[in-house]
């Protein structure tokens, strides 16, 4: 009951009227790679505010090189911190961030639903113009709309794909109905890779690393898998990619299977040159993770591997016109018990189903 009151009085405040017009500076929280991804409708779509807006983004280290090439972004604000449990961590950076970016804002989104005193006073701290955020759990003997620190609350379904979450939050401002699709600006790595592959042979891109090792493929599978995939037609070429930090111990890997038809993607220096070669491949197998994301923006074919959990496929399914997914078999958050002739069976039904037939012929 106290830690209710609390939250009422720090979540209080008049509420303003959201005016359009008054509105020249915007705070996106970007986050990861793949909910840079699935933002980037939202952020072309509020490029269209007004003629004076100015965007901001913050960013996790490394995803930075996906959004500094955008048009209409005015300032990347890279997070360089480590992901943690604690709540005392977790607390302290959140009101250090707000009173960095203490009343600089015309308009803050906040995209999570929880009464927590800590974020609600850090929302209080930063104080924007105008603070649009989904409605509230009711908790603590709040009720969902009670905070009058939001100026306009939004109705987010559970089973809705983030983007359309993301674009429902632009409903106040009458920008909803903007385009849905993808969009990314890469730079110098554009068109770097656009020769990189072999035309006539079926060029598909293995990801077997997710953030977390529960999400991941083991090197025993990503061994087995790649096998099977080459095994299905002489024209298919199997390239692993990795993260830098593990180019050495998949390139190990690679050459111990002894196979001219499974490569190793280049050595990159980060997501945004991964991205400028991803582009021009024929398909991705890929884990949940912001690879699939940036296949779709290129509508590249995609079987991505998900784990069981039912939230993670509807929320950040893939966008590409053509993609399976397959699910884990373990309850909770891993792709644990995931077939990987299922995999390859649904890389096969793709390849015949689809023009890429022509090519490979199964």
């Amino acid at each position: 009951m106290v830690r209710g009151l609390v939250i009422k009085l720090v979540g209080r405040k008049r509420r303003e009227e959201i005016r359009k017009e008054k509105i020249k500076r915007v705070l996106i929280g970007g986050g990861r790679i793949g909910d840079i991804v699935v933002k980037t409708p939202m952020l072309e779509a509020l490029s269209k505010l007004n003629e004076d807006v100015k965007i901001d983004i913050t960013v996790v280290k490394g995803a930075k090189c996906l959004v500094e090439h955008i048009p209409y972004i005015n300032d990347v604000i890279e997070i360089d911190e480590k992901p943690t449990r604690n709540k005392i961590v977790k607390g302290y950076r959140q009101i250090k961030g707000a009173l960095r970016d203490r009343k600089k804002y015309d308009l803050y989104f906040d995209f999570t639903n929880n009464c927590r005193f800590i974020h609600t006073l850090s929302l209080k701290l930063m104080a924007p113009k105008y603070l649009i955020g989904r409605y509230r759990l009711e908790k603590f003997g709040i009720k969902r709309d009670e905070l009058t620190l939001f100026d306009s609350y939004v109705d987010v379904k559970d089973d809705a794909h983030a983007v359309d979450i993301n674009m429902d939050y632009l409903k106040p401002l009458g920008l909803h109905k903007e385009c849905r699709k993808y969009r990314l600006y890469l730079g110098k790595n554009e068109k770097k890779y656009e020769k990189y592959f072999e035309k006539d042979k079926m060029n598909i891109v293995l990801n077997h690393r997710a953030s977390s090792e529960p999400r991941s493929l083991t090197l025993e599978q990503l061994k087995e898998l790649s096998l099977k995939l080459i095994n299905l037609n002489k024209d298919i070429v199997a390239y692993i990619i990795s993260l830098p930090s593990e180019y050495e111990i998949l390139k190990e890997l690679v050459d111990s299977l002894n196979r001219k038809n499974i490569k190793l993607l280049p050595k990159t220096n980060g997501i945004g040159e991964a991205a400028g070669i991803l582009k021009y491949s024929d398909m991705l197998v890929s884990v949940d993770t912001g690879l699939v994301h940036i296949a779709s923006v290129y509508n590249i074919p995609i079987v991505g591997i998900y784990p069981l959990t039912e939230n993670s496929a509807k929320l950040f399914e893939p966008k590409s016109e053509i993609y399976e997914i397959v699910r884990g078999t373990k309850s909770g958050y891993t792709v644990e018990g995931v077939s990987l002739d299922e995999v390859v069976e649904n890389v096969n039904k793709i390849l015949k189903e689809s023009v890429y037939d022509k090519r490979c012929v199964i």
